[in-house]
């Protein structure tokens, strides 16, 4: 899909020379590339250590990918990787409502976990009054 979720589309940030782009998680210089298998993706200049996204499965990311076109083909607003204010939670996908406000996060649960962890994630979203669906490839509790 054009739509980067930002208001701009894959040709404005593709093969565009001149334009810097920067992680949103660490700063750091990133480019719009596209794999020989024409899949779409920002690569970092210098692969930091500390950068989540940086350091996720393919597989985890192709997941989140297909959550938020899902959320957007459906009508709502959906951006990856958004964290609360007080950093407290980062959703993988979060989903918005009419007045801009995040309601709903999606999670891609690829990751082994436990019945304990999901529910005390599930309660920091629900703190700040989101919602969360979690998605998962296997049955996860």
């Amino acid at each position: 899909m054009d739509d980067l979720g930002c208001g701009r589309a894959w040709a404005d940030v593709h093969l565009v020379k001149g334009l810097r782009l920067a992680c949103p998680e660490y700063g750091g210089r990133v480019f719009a590339r596209a794999s020989r298998q024409v899949i779409r993706h920002f690569s970092h200049q210098v692969r930091p250590r500390d950068c989540e996204p940086a350091n996720e499965s393919a597989e985890h990311h192709l997941l989140k990918l297909e959550l938020a076109m899902s959320a957007r083909a459906a009508g709502w607003r959906a951006e990856l990787e958004v964290s609360s204010e007080a950093r407290e939670w980062r959703a993988d996908v979060m989903v918005f409502d009419e007045h801009d406000r995040p309601f709903m996060a999606l999670e891609a649960q690829l990751s082994p976990m436990t019945q304990e962890e999901a529910q005390m994630r599930t309660d920091r979203y629900a703190r700040d009054g989101v919602a969360v669906c979690w998605v998962a490839l296997q049955d996860r509790p």
